[in-house]
């Protein structure tokens, strides 16, 4: 249901799309932050915990979608 045409409406989760739109969205803002008062080692650790959480959670490998050398990414 992410992303469906009804923004309002809970998918089988619970979770509705703004929900989740919104989670992704503070997720790249500290993400951001991350990286400018961080290391790139520590910066970079963290990306990949991020990517394997995420993909635990969705069954999406984020890894493989978004490589930790793509600046557009973050």
């Amino acid at each position: 249901m992410l992303l469906s045409a009804s923004d309002q409406d809970a998918g089988k989760d619970g979770v509705t799309d703004d929900e989740v739109v919104t989670a992704a969205e503070s997720l790249g803002e500290e993400l951001a932050a991350a990286k400018e008062s961080s290391s790139e080692f520590a910066f970079t650790t963290m990306v990949m915990q991020c990517n394997e959480a995420i993909g635990d959670e969705t069954g999406i490998d984020y890894g493989s979608v978004c490589g930790a050398d793509d600046d557009g990414c973050c």
